[in-house]
């Protein structure tokens, strides 16, 4: 997210090579055959520190991140200075989130967030198609949603695909965020961030 988780996190990606017809194909017998053997967030429940996410993205949070290809070569990196804002009462929040990729490109992307239950969110942004999804138990929250990927050096334009986004706590102030993206069950790419939370 941020990112999605995501972290937020929602990105412009360069996959550099095309994919294949075939590749598309194996992807769907992937989905297919394996699409139930999602891991479960609740064998978290017990790990700690505590993940709030209303409390760790209430004011400065600063990140450090790579994007990954489906052969697990780097191929950008970027920084991002995230702002959040949050009700009295927590129930609801805003997310600023400003990219400064390593190629020059910058990019802002806004998070509106609602706390449907003790443990689920909800949150809508630009690039993502209707709602992503949230889920928290222990130090861990999973955001699951589908974005709009804007693709570079590649045969498509605009590609949606699926965000598995985790967040781990694993330190009062850092936060890692690991998201996987896919299509049709085969994974594209993955993106890696350290979250730090600033003092005050």
């Amino acid at each position: 997210m941020l990112s999605n988780s995501f972290a937020s996190f929602y990105y412009v990606i360069s996959l550099r090579k095309p994919m294949s017809r075939s590749l598309l194909v194996l992807g769907l017998l992937s989905a297919f055959i394996f699409g139930c053997g999602t891991r479960s967030i609740a064998i978290y429940e017990a790990k700690t520190p505590s993940f709030n996410l209303e409390s760790f993205f209430n004011g400065k949070v600063d990140g450090w991140g790579i994007v990954l290809n489906r052969n697990n070569d780097v191929v950008r990196r970027f920084k991002v200075n995230v702002e959040g804002y949050f009700t009295a009462d927590k129930s609801s929040g805003k997310l600023v989130e400003k990219f400064f990729w390593s190629d020059g490109k910058r990019e802002r992307r806004v998070w509106d967030l609602k706390k449907t239950g003790d443990n689920e969110w909800r949150g809508t942004s630009n690039g993502v198609i209707g709602t992503a999804h949230g889920v928290a138990s222990g130090n861990a929250l999973r955001w699951s949603y589908r974005y709009n990927l804007i693709l570079e050096d590649s045969f498509l334009n605009k590609l949606s695909v699926d965000f598995d986004d985790w967040m781990f706590l694993v330190e009062n102030n850092v936060l890692m965020n690991r998201a996987v993206f896919s299509k049709f069950g085969l994974k594209l790419g993955t993106v890696i961030i350290t979250f730090k939370k600033s003092n005050g």
